[in-house]
C-alpha cells in the first residue's frame, strides 16, 4: 500500500484544494490511502477537509505549526502504524492525470532506486520545465539547483530514467526502507530544504533517487507560501540554507557561501524581485542557520 501525505496550512484563500483532491479521486489504482496533516489552520481548511467523501482519507490536526519537515515524519510514523510499503510526498498546489500515482510505485518498483519523483512543470506553463533533474554547484552557493528549469520539454532529450542529487517535494515516492537508513526528514528545516537535505542523507548512505520523465505533475510554484521573496520565504530559505551547508559541509563551507549568497541577494534587489527593506529578513535567516 501507498500512503499520500499533504501538509495544509491555510489553503483556502488559495483555490488549491477543489482541483487537488479531484485529482486525487480520478486515480485509477486504488491501492493508496491519503493522509492530510493540517498545520493549526486558521481559514477553515479543516472543516473543508472533513466533508471530503473520499475512501480511505485520514487527517491528522495538529494544535499548532510544526513545520513541513516535521508534520512529514508524523506521515512517516503513519504510514508505519499502517503497514505501507511506499510513502508519497505530494503538495496540494499540484495536479495530475489519473494514472500518476500508481505509475510512480510501478515505476519506483521496477527501478533499484530508492525514490522516484516525476517530471515536474509549471502549472502556467505545462511545456516548460520546473524540475527534470537537480544538482549541487558551489558557484551558486551549494543552493539545489533545478537543471534546465525554465527550458522546453521538448528540449530537453535524454533517457527516461535519471539519477538526481535531489528531488523537490512536492511529488516524492519512497520505498519505506529509506526511512530505514535515514530515520526521516530533519526538523531543524521548518520550511524549504528538508527534501535535499533528506535526498542528501540518503546518497551519503549509496542510495539512489531517479526522475521518471514519462510521469509529470504540473505545479504551482510557492503559491502556498507567497512566492519566493515573500518575508517568509527570504527568511526561511537562507535560515534552511545556512543549516544544510553547515550539516553537509561544515562551517568553512559556510565561510565560502555567506559572499555568494550575498552578492546573489544584491542583483535580485538590483532586478526587483527582492526590495531594499528585506535585507534585514535575510540577515536574520542567515544568522538563524548559522546559529543553529
Amino acid at each position: 500500500m501507498n500512503l499520500l501525505v499533504t501538509i495544509t496550512y491555510n489553503a483556502m484563500a488559495h483555490a488549491i484544494l477543489d482541483p487537488f483532491f479531484a485529482c486525487i479521486a480520478a486515480q485509477t489504482d486504488p491501492d493508496f490511502e491519503i493522509l492530510v496533516i493540517d498545520n493549526a489552520s486558521t481559514d477553515g481548511t479543516v472543516a473543508y477537509l472533513r466533508t471530503l467523501d473520499l475512501p480511505n482519507l485520514h487527517i491528522v490536526a495538529n494544535a499548532e505549526n510544526i513545520g513541513f519537515g516535521r508534520a512529514c515524519n508524523q506521515g512517516v510514523d503513519f504510514a508505519r502504524e499502517r503497514g505501507a510499503t511506499h510513502v508519497t510526498f505530494i503538495n496540494n498546489d499540484t495536479e495530475f492525470d489519473p494514472g500518476l500515482i500508481g505509475n510512480m510505485v510501478a515505476s519506483l518498483d521496477a527501478s533499484d532506486a530508492i525514490g522516484l519523483s516525476p517530471l515536474i512543470t509549471y502549472y502556467d506553463e505545462p511545456d516548460r520545465i520546473w524540475f527534470i533533474t537537480g544538482s549541487y554547484r558551489w558557484r551558486r552557493g551549494m543552493i539545489p539547483y533545478h537543471d534546465q528549469i525554465g527550458h522546453r520539454v521538448v528540449d530537453a532529450p535524454g533517457p527516461r530514467l535519471r539519477e538526481t542529487d535531489f528531488a523537490p517535494g512536492c511529488c516524492l515516492i519512497f520505498r519505506m526502507e529509506a526511512f530505514d537508513a535515514v530515520r526521516g526528514f530533519d526538523d531543524r528545516f521548518f520550511v524549504y530544504w528538508e527534501d535535499a537535505d533528506f535526498c542528501l542523507d540518503l546518497k551519503e548512505h549509496g542510495l539512489r533517487v531517479v526522475v521518471d520523465t514519462d510521469l509529470v505533475c504540473l505545479h504551482k510554484v510557492s503559491i502556498s507560501t507567497g512566492g519566493a521573496f515573500s518575508d517568509f520565504s527570504i527568511f526561511q530559505f537562507n535560515r534552511g540554507h545556512m543549516v544544510f551547508v553547515r550539516k553537509h559541509f561544515g562551517l568553512g563551507a559556510a565561510a565560502f557561501v555567506v559572499p555568494v549568497v550575498f552578492a546573489k541577494t544584491v542583483l535580485n534587489v538590483l532586478r526587483g524581485r527582492m526590495k531594499p527593506r528585506q535585507f534585514p529578513i535575510w540577515f536574520r535567516g542567515i544568522r538563524s542557520g548559522l546559529a543553529r
